[in-house]
């Protein structure tokens, strides 16, 4: 009933109701561009979607025009969660500061992974999710990075580890209310909305993605996955190193 209350003072509010909307319109519109179609097409004349595993991100990027442009997609797609966020942290929404939080959080996700720009078809909205956490929980961006280095090490394949570890973060989340895991840089924010707000967004991804991912588990479950061995170039580095000897 709390609920439906605070939903019909927003509705009589018509200044805060214009300004939330055209916040989640906003963000959605930019969390549409997608970095990895337009560098691509700038650098190839060629639709990463069709190159690689497919999917428009900083992983396929790398893959397609090398690490330091994929780097680059991964730091403009981070900024479609951070600016929204700093903005509704900062931003007066009076009681209304955890909703809009989270809305922006899932309007910049949703304009990744479906970007009205690029026929519905982007990516898988990790990169977004990292600018998003790293306003409100930074130490969730590092278990997320220590979650997917350590199991793909030892399981190689990266694909279905990174759900996993979206999963994983999304319940410690949800578990640990250290005072010191949570930042609280805003006036506008208090920590009880963003530990509302935050695994909800991360355990919104893994919901977006799951059916994305469901052929990655198959065919790991059959062995035929594309495997990652992250330690490889080091060692090949060595061998070659110890050849030249």
């Amino acid at each position: 009933m709390i609920d439906i209350v605070y939903l019909w003072r927003v509705v009589m509010d018509p200044i805060l109701l214009t300004g939330v909307i055209c916040l989640a319109i906003g963000t959605y519109l930019y969390g549409s561009v997608c970095w990895a179609i337009i560098i691509v097409r700038i650098k190839l004349h060629q639709d990463i979607r069709l190159l690689g595993d497919g999917n428009p991100g900083a992983h396929n990027t790398s893959r397609t025009l090398g690490g330091k442009l994929g780097l680059l997609v991964m730091i403009l797609d981070s900024t479609k969660g951070f600016i929204p966020a700093i903005i509704a942290s900062t931003v007066n929404f009076k009681e209304y500061q955890s909703w809009v939080i989270g809305l922006v959080g899932t309007c910049s996700i949703l304009g990744h992974c479906f970007p009205i720009f690029f026929q519905f078809r982007g990516g898988n909205g990790i990169s977004t999710l990292f600018g998003f956490m790293i306003v409100f929980n930074s130490w969730m961006v590092l278990e997320w990075g220590i979650f997917v280095f350590v199991l793909t090490l030892i399981f190689k394949y990266i694909k279905p580890i990174q759900f996993i570890s979206t999963a994983l973060t999304s319940a410690l989340g949800f578990i640990i209310k250290w005072k010191f895991y949570w930042n609280n840089y805003f006036p506008m924010l208090v920590p009880d909305s963003t530990m509302i707000a935050v695994p909800l967004m991360v355990l919104l991804v893994s919901l977006i993605q799951f059916p994305r991912f469901i052929p990655h588990f198959y065919r790991a479950f059959k062995g035929t996955d594309e495997k990652t061995f992250l330690l490889s170039p080091i060692f090949k580095h060595r061998k070659v190193s110890i050849e030249n000897e």
